[in-house]
């Protein structure tokens, strides 16, 4: 999949996918949170899917409790993050801000070639420190 602007968001071609009814559809749309500790500097939130505007009080949640945890570094992991609506990207830049002024590291890390593509193009990394 590859992502693009359309309409103010990002959203992802699924031109190469065959529709195969509802439920692969909504299937389609969800987003899933994992996050792990890597170490005890370290929490990670790996993005699997698409993270949208419907998703954006989960999201929010699990921002929330990762800067209640201890560790100095929060990772956003987008290997397997599909698309990225506009409403999360400004989301996480109010992130990278709490993060600042709680003296934590953001650090987006893992993007696939498109959505690192779509991040350089809207400069998001003069903002966040996006690693391989």
């Amino acid at each position: 999949m590859c992502p693009s602007i359309h309409g103010g968001a990002a959203v992802a071609n699924l031109q190469s996918i065959p529709y195969t009814g509802t439920a692969v559809a909504e299937k389609e749309k969800r987003i899933v949170f994992v996050k792990q500790v890597t170490s005890a500097d370290e929490v990670e939130i790996a993005l699997v899917g698409n993270l949208s505007r419907d998703d954006m009080n989960e999201f929010q949640a699990q921002l929330d409790d990762v800067l209640l945890e201890s560790q100095r570094t929060i990772v956003l992991n987008f290997e397997r993050l599909s698309s990225l609506s506009s409403s999360a990207i400004g989301k996480i830049l109010h992130f990278k801000k709490q993060c600042d002024e709680a003296g934590r590291r953001l650090v987006i890390r893992r993007c696939g070639p498109e959505m690192l593509q779509l991040l350089r193009m809207i400069k998001f990394e003069a903002l966040i420190t996006i690693e391989p």
